[in-house]
């Protein structure tokens, strides 16, 4: 496979149709073609290996208890949620911060005076929680501190109680500060946003966070939401030394935005654009060229569809899973080290639309469209997968994707964001390359919150046909697919072998 699959050739035909069985194999050449794409897969052109802990999420301090409560089996949902994604990308980082992140304290009874606005309690069975959670799963915790009430104690107590109760080698950064190129939302000093102020009060922070470090703990930073994002090579230069990981936050559309013409207006149509996902890629590229002098990797660590909480009818529907396999993908093919997705539910008046896990109704904890797109990513990337270089030229707003195990198969994605049109892949296998397994992520509607069906074929025994719990039938033996049809706005993944 190693040498065979360097001539391995994807045309794609797009058209319009009505829809299409997911295994059709077909000739069919009445439907008017309005696109070819050529997409040569050269093995020898693969990008940096994907990292350990490139899944994660990124929960408020103010959520964090809840979703490891007791409760309605709460914590056994987040730690399967967890495990199923380890099996494909191993484990995970969960980022605790968010705008709670300077809105809470370790014991705030503690403290006295505090600005209004620090009112979320952290407390020590939180903590232990979070223990039992690593210790089950193998996650790492990046853990926020609040910088915006401007009390280093308040972080040197924090740092202290979760070096004990969660313990160290458990947590892999902490963070200073949550988007403080946004703190004029606390008003009082930070309202101009000063950067030369929060440089000179982070500086002020890690000194005294720093003697409780050691060597193994560093910080992830600077965690800017974009206004600063010019700023960042020179933070970088002065403060690489203290960071293991560069963190970056991006929102492509804003729920609050009430103009429908912009193109930030939360829509599913804004949504499925490709210039929403693949905005990520640009960035990642940028910031990966910026840190690459001082050998630190670069994630978003906090990172959604939409700001404010996302947007119901938008944020957690099956385009949301479209959304977020496209955007996982891409931050991998850029060279990015990971992505942390937020939650936020019921925190600062949010309503959580968007996001991997969410409560009902009645108070359980469920898995969200988002999760789906995380799991198809995960399977397709694989711990120490490499990403191929593909040479795409179009404006059809279709992302394909090939990554190379360190076994050397071959997973392909394909995701449709073409209403009412479908790709057919034209394959030319090399002779020695087999399918092992190939499914369609699809759901009733675009604007489905649930649904989401998985069908396909999947080889006897194959680890990823049991763990995404479709509907997989075996693969016929000697199965060879020539042509292979994605309808409209759904993700095909296959998978090849020598």
């Amino acid at each position: 496979m190693r040498n065979g699959v360097v001539g391995f050739v994807i045309t794609a035909t797009i058209g319009s149709m009505a829809g299409a069985p997911l295994s059709a194999v077909t000739a069919d050449t009445s439907t008017a073609i309005r696109t070819n794409i050529e997409v040569p897969i050269n093995l020898q052109t693969t990008g940096k290996p994907i990292p350990p802990m490139f899944m994660g999420y990124s929960i408020e301090w103010g959520l964090i208890g809840q979703l490891l409560g007791k409760t309605d089996g709460r914590f056994q949902v987040t730690e399967k949620s967890i495990k199923r994604l380890e099996t494909f990308t191993g484990p995970m980082l969960l980022r605790i911060g968010g705008n709670s992140e300077d809105e809470a304290a370790y014991d705030l009874s503690a403290f006295h005076h505090l600005p209004k606005f620090v009112h979320i309690n952290i407390t020590t069975a939180t903590l232990k929680n979070m223990r039992r959670l690593a210790r089950v799963t193998g996650c790492r915790y990046v853990l926020g501190l609040n910088l915006g009430a401007d009390k280093p104690a308040m972080a040197v107590q924090l740092v202290r109680a979760s070096l004990r109760y969660i313990g160290r080698r458990h947590i892999a950064a902490f963070e200073i500060g949550n988007e403080p190129d946004d703190f004029g939302r606390f008003g009082g000093i930070w309202r101009y946003d000063s950067y030369p102020l929060y440089l000179r009060r982070w500086t002020r922070t890690y000194h005294a966070i720093a003697p409780l470090l050691g060597k193994s703990i560093k910080i992830e930073g600077p965690a800017f939401g974009g206004y600063w994002l010019a700023d960042l090579p020179k933070f970088l230069k002065l403060e690489h030394a203290r960071l293991s990981i560069v963190s970056l936050h991006r929102y492509p559309l804003g729920a609050p935005i009430r103009n429908p013409k912009s193109p930030i207006f939360a829509s599913i149509h804004n949504l499925l654009k490709a210039s929403t996902a693949d905005g990520y890629g640009r960035e990642m590229k940028w910031a990966v060229k910026v840190a690459a002098p001082y050998h630190l990797p670069v994630r978003f660590g906090e990172m959604n569809n939409a700001w404010d909480g996302g947007k119901e009818g938008v944020s957690n529907t099956y385009a949301s899973t479209l959304w977020a396999a496209s955007a996982l993908l891409d931050i991998a093919r850029a060279g990015g080290a990971g992505v942390n997705l937020h939650m936020s539910q019921g925190i600062d008046q949010f309503g959580g639309w968007y996001g991997p896990l969410r409560f009902g109704r009645h108070g359980h904890l469920h898995r969200m469209p988002e999760y789906y797109g995380m799991l198809a990513a995960a399977d397709a990337l694989q711990q120490g997968g490499r990403p191929i270089r593909l040479m795409l030229h179009s404006h059809a707003n279709v992302s394909i994707f090939a990554f190379l195990s360190h076994y050397h198969s071959l997973r392909m994605v394909a995701i449709n964001r073409i209403p009412n049109a479908k790709v057919k892949l034209n394959l030319k296998i090399p002779t020695g390359v087999h399918l092992v397994r190939l499914y369609r992520m699809d759901a009733p509607h675009l604007h489905s919150t649930g649904g989401i069906t998985i069908v396909g074929y999947g080889a006897p025994g194959d680890l990823g046909s049991r763990l995404l719990k479709g509907r997989l039938r075996p693969l016929p033996r000697r199965y060879h697919i020539g042509a292979f049809e994605c309808p409209p706005h759904s993700m095909s993944i296959l998978l090849f072998r020598p």
